[in-house]
């Protein structure tokens, strides 16, 4: 099953909802969820008070619904069987209330997935990346035994329609190609069984780094990449997809940059990403876990580089696509570039 988080202009300004993709992917048209299964509980079963029960069952944000588990997978798989009978016979359904239920593509922005995750951890797992590097990035005997990851920024997660900067305190611009897993079940302390059965599905997520400031940055990254984290198109539940054999391409302005597949060789499938986390910590429903670049996906291996204007299409085979435009970033106080501090640099004795 495929899902979406999307904004759509009203008369009271914008609002966001969940979604079905009604016409088979990302590119048709989205059925809103929540007002699919209250006109379903209104029509269809004698149920009193449908809104009230369809917000419960169904609500119209990502985490609530992940929250709700197989109560809000049935009310989904509900909604969806009887928009689609509703359109047999009537182009534009209305709601209980003459609201719209579903709206063409032009008329909806998709979100990230999850547009805001209560925790973002990305780890590296493929044994190729980097491995074409100008400095090649070896692994080490911890690699294959315990990932690394780092935690990123929750309030700069963007979706499939939005641009991506490019800031200007770098040259490398790299947008690292991975697979997203989100999490539907709260846990902790998890077998690798277990935790398979907390993930709730996979969406693409771009990764963009700034591949020239590690010098600047020697405690882990932050500057380099809590500009921006692109996600999307949809959420793929877990069991409409294999997440270990996956096709992916790049493709800027037409041209084919990098093509690979999930089930590359990395030390640790999905399920012992999340169980790993979960070792004397909790996850929660809508937190998001990337896998790190698949093998050779990004700039670094693959020695081309996104430039200001340029159109990078991510595909994800039984996902979707991503089209993503860089742009300049904005250049107003540079911080970045070095402060005058409070302290005069020593010298090297110190």
């Amino acid at each position: 099953m495929k899902l979406v988080s999307f904004e759509i202009n009203t008369a009271l300004g914008k609002v966001r909802r969940i979604g079905v993709p009604i016409d088979g992917d990302e590119t048709g048209r989205i059925a809103d969820l929540t007002g699919c299964y209250t006109a379903y509980l209104a029509t269809g079963t004698d149920e009193p008070t449908p809104r009230q029960i369809a917000n419960v069952r169904c609500p119209p944000d990502m985490i609530g619904w992940l929250k709700g588990a197989h109560k809000s997978r049935e009310a989904a798989e509900q909604a969806s069987t009887w928009i689609a009978e509703q359109l047999k016979d009537d182009d534009d359904p209305e709601g209980i209330d003459g609201e719209r239920l579903v709206f063409p593509r032009d008329e909806v922005k998709l979100l990230a997935p999850v547009p805001r995750p209560g925790a973002f951890r990305d780890f590296s797992i493929y044994q190729t990346h980097m491995s074409k590097a100008d400095v090649p990035f070896p692994k080490t005997e911890q690699w294959y035994v315990t990932p690394p990851y780092y935690k990123g920024n929750c309030d700069t997660i963007t979706g499939a329609e939005d641009p991506v900067p490019f800031p200007y305190y770098t040259e490398r611009l790299d947008l690292e190609f991975e697979l997203g897993i989100i999490i539907g079940k709260k846990g902790s302390n998890l077998t690798f069984e277990e935790a398979k059965d907390h993930i709730a599905g996979y969406t693409i997520l771009i990764d963009p780094s700034c591949r020239d400031g590690y010098k600047r940055e020697p405690f882990g990254p932050n500057k380099r990449k809590d500009f921006c984290t692109p996600m999307g198109p949809c959420l793929v539940t877990a069991d409409g997809i294999n997440e270990r054999d996956i096709d992916c391409r790049i493709v800027v302005d037409g041209e084919t940059w990098w093509e690979g597949n999930t089930g590359e060789p990395r030390s640790f499938w999905a399920e012992h990403l999340v169980a790993y986390v979960s070792d004397n910590e909790t996850i929660f429903p809508g937190d998001i876990i990337g896998t790190g670049t698949i093998g050779m996906g990004c700039s670094m291996d693959i020695h081309k580089w996104p430039q200001i204007g340029q159109q990078m299409t991510f595909t994800m085979d039984g996902i979707g696509s991503m089209t993503l435009e860089i742009v300049k970033g904005a250049d107003r106080v540079r911080h970045v570039d070095g402060m005058a501090g409070l302290l005069e640099y020593p010298g090297e004795d110190i």
